[in-house]
C-alpha cells in the first residue's frame, strides 16, 4: 500500500509540475526572484534563507547554515516526520499539523527577533 501511495503522489507531482515550472519562470521573468514577498516588497520573508540553509546543514556547514536562517533543522526534521510517517510507518502521526504549527510559529517568531534587533544580514539581497 506505501508503494501505491508514492505512485499515486508521484502522479500528482506531474500534473502540478507545469504549474510550477511557470510559476518559477514567471517569477524569474517579472521579479527576478522566486520568492513572492522579496519580489513584490524587495524585503526578506520569514522563509528566506531556509534552502540555502537546509542544503548547508545536509552538507554539514552548520556554522554557516544558522546564518541563513535557524529554524531550517526543524523543517528538516518536520520534512523527515512527513516522509517516516507517509511512507514508511503504518500509523499515522497524529499529532502532526500541531508539530507543522509550531515550527512555522517557532519560524515568524525567529523572524520577526531578527528584525527587532537588525539581523537580517546575509539575508539582504
Amino acid at each position: 500500500m506505501k508503494q501505491s501511495m508514492l505512485k499515486q503522489d508521484l502522479r500528482v507531482f506531474l500534473k502540478v509540475l507545469p504549474v510550477i515550472l511557470f510559476y518559477i519562470i514567471f517569477m524569474q521573468i517579472v521579479f527576478k526572484s522566486l520568492c513572492p514577498i522579496y519580489g513584490i516588497f524587495h524585503f526578506p520573508c520569514p522563509g528566506c534563507g531556509l534552502t540555502r540553509a537546509s542544503c548547508l546543514l545536509l552538507t554539514g556547514n552548520f556554522k554557516e547554515a544558522f546564518t541563513y536562517n535557524a529554524t531550517a533543522i526543524l523543517w528538516l526534521i518536520l520534512i523527515f516526520l512527513f516522509i517516516f510517517d507517509r511512507y514508511i510507518k503504518k500509523i499515522k502521526i497524529k499529532p502532526f499539523p500541531t508539530i507543522f504549527i509550531i515550527v512555522a510559529s517557532i519560524t515568524i517568531i525567529y523572524y520577526i527577533y531578527r528584525l527587532a534587533t537588525n539581523n537580517l544580514g546575509i539575508l539582504m539581497y
